[in-house]
């Protein structure tokens, strides 16, 4: 028998080809997910949610964490996460597809989880809004939130439909939301200006379904240059990070 938000099946596939493809050439790129991953660690809790695992390019840092559920809605990636951590008893992998029903709540409720991790996950949701209102009925009060997602909606082109993205956010409209949906803000900030123009030739220019393997090895050359953004943060970027704190 599994609990709610968890599944018992062993796919021999991921039912999204060209997101599992990015994911396992994201893999590769150790320097820039530590670099990625640095950005928000000092903001979480003991007590984690990882909506979108993935197959754990992000989960793996912070899996030491007294409490983490590792959660992903396709199967192959469930299966993977069950592999990758069956030797950590403190991560638990599940299945939690947002909006929540009752159940999920009261499951999510029980774990008593103090941080919630989402990252380029919202924007493959399509009710993001209650999406968001379920992570801030999750946390308690002065709970974390750490949010990645694509920015400019000028950038939206084939790889994010191959990508099954309903949308890229902007800065002010995604402050908005987050603070509609319960939470106050503290960080908002672009990221990755260096990435926007390869994205938007590969999207807008060339139509490509997936970013090509020698793209994504260029985060490599480009880490000085994304370290720098640290104490400069950019006016535009190909994402957008928020921090923010449940009211």
């Amino acid at each position: 028998m599994t609990r709610t938000g968890e599944t018992a099946v062993e796919p021999l596939a991921p039912e999204d080809e060209v997101g599992a493809l990015t994911l396992e050439r994201m893999a590769g790129l150790e320097a820039y997910n530590r670099w990625l991953h640095d950005r928000f660690d000092a903001y979480l809790g003991r007590r984690i949610l990882e909506v979108g695992s993935g197959i754990g390019n992000q989960t793996r840092y912070f899996a030491d964490r007294e409490r983490v559920i590792a959660s992903d809605i396709d199967p192959y990636y469930v299966r993977t996460l069950t592999e990758r951590f069956r030797d950590k008893p403190s991560v638990r992998v599940a299945s939690f597809r947002f909006p929540l029903d009752e159940g999920e709540r009261a499951d999510l409720a029980a774990e008593r989880i103090d941080t919630i991790v989402c990252l380029n996950v919202l924007e493959h949701i399509e009710d993001d809004r209650s999406t968001l209102q379920d992570f801030a009925a999750v946390l308690p009060p002065g709970g974390h939130l750490a949010l990645l997602v694509p920015s400019m909606p000028s950038l939206y082109g084939t790889l994010d439909v191959n990508l099954h993205h309903f949308r890229r956010y902007d800065r002010a409209p995604l402050a908005a939301l987050l603070d509609a949906c319960g939470f106050e803000v503290e960080t908002l900030r672009y990221m990755n200006r260096l990435a926007v123009f390869g994205w938007w030739l590969s999207s807008r220019v060339l139509k490509r379904r997936v970013l090509p393997r020698e793209q994504l090895s260029v985060f490599k050359l480009i880490m000085p240059l994304l370290r720098f953004e640290e104490k400069h943060p950019p006016s535009f970027g190909l994402s957008l990070l928020a921090l923010a704190r449940r009211r």
